[in-house]
């Protein structure tokens, strides 16, 4: 779940929030983006929870803007990397309004199993009117904190990881969730510096959500356990990652 398939229409997401920032961008603010280390509980649960308040204040607005049953041409793009198989168990991590949901199930089949988290209970409540299956479970949660009872073949992150308040306990938690021999992806359909500038101009706390520059991600990743497989940044972002 994110913003950044909002780049040329984003007036309904700056009107839901009490502030915007300038154009230029935020200036940085502690314990907000954090990569080095992680924080205090009490101040990562507020970082988390201004998340959910901002994404429950837009879900209507967002699942207006993305309310489509034909993907665009990036989106096909990154859908078609996913890999997925008949049967597969696949964790749709932030999952916003449901729109990956069809064509997950659709790959993974009835004998595969969906679990759909999103932090945002007003996301989820659109996304639980749009779809009901045998196979498909909605959680309200921080991703991070889930107690599933199997490893997932496949966490996928669109459109999610900028929003993680501490992105080194996200790729911990994710490490966990994975099968021996799953995959993780991050995926955006749009570039790492669109994202970022985006994100930027944005009310707060969505401002200080970033994607780290590549040196910085490929640390990331090393010192959570997973090994990169793939990562490109062009038009759209796409990171696949196993455990190492």
């Amino acid at each position: 779940m994110s913003t950044d398939e909002l780049l040329t229409s984003n007036s309904r997401l700056n009107n839901a929030g009490t502030s915007v920032t300038s154009n230029d961008g935020p200036s940085p603010k502690p314990g907000l983006t954090i990569y080095e280390s992680g924080a205090g509980t009490e101040d990562l649960r507020k970082e988390v929870l201004s998340r959910q308040l901002f994404f429950d204040r837009v879900a209507e607005a967002w699942e207006e803007e993305h309310r489509t049953s034909v993907p665009d041409s990036k989106m096909v793009r990154l859908l078609e990397r996913l890999e997925l198989k008949p049967g597969q168990v696949v964790l749709d991590a932030g999952c916003g309004t449901g729109r990956l949901v069809p064509f997950i199930l659709g790959k993974i089949g009835p004998e595969g199993k969906l679990m759909a988290v999103d932090v945002s209970a007003n996301m989820l409540k659109i996304a639980r009117q749009k779809f009901n299956f045998h196979n498909l479970v909605f959680i309200q949660a921080d991703v991070c904190e889930l107690d599933a009872a199997e490893l997932f073949d496949r966490v996928i992150c669109l459109c999610l990881f900028p929003h993680l308040p501490d992105k080194e306990r996200g790729l911990r938690a994710f490490k966990k969730y994975l099968k021996p021999d799953g995959q993780l992806i991050i995926a955006h359909t749009a570039s790492r510096q669109e994202v970022n500038s985006y994100h930027a101009q944005l009310p707060e706390p969505i401002c200080y959500d970033q994607l780290p520059e590549k040196k910085q991600m490929i640390n990331l990743l090393h010192r959570t356990g997973f090994k990169l497989l793939e990562l490109e940044e062009s038009d759209v972002y796409f990171l696949r990652a196993s455990p190492a």
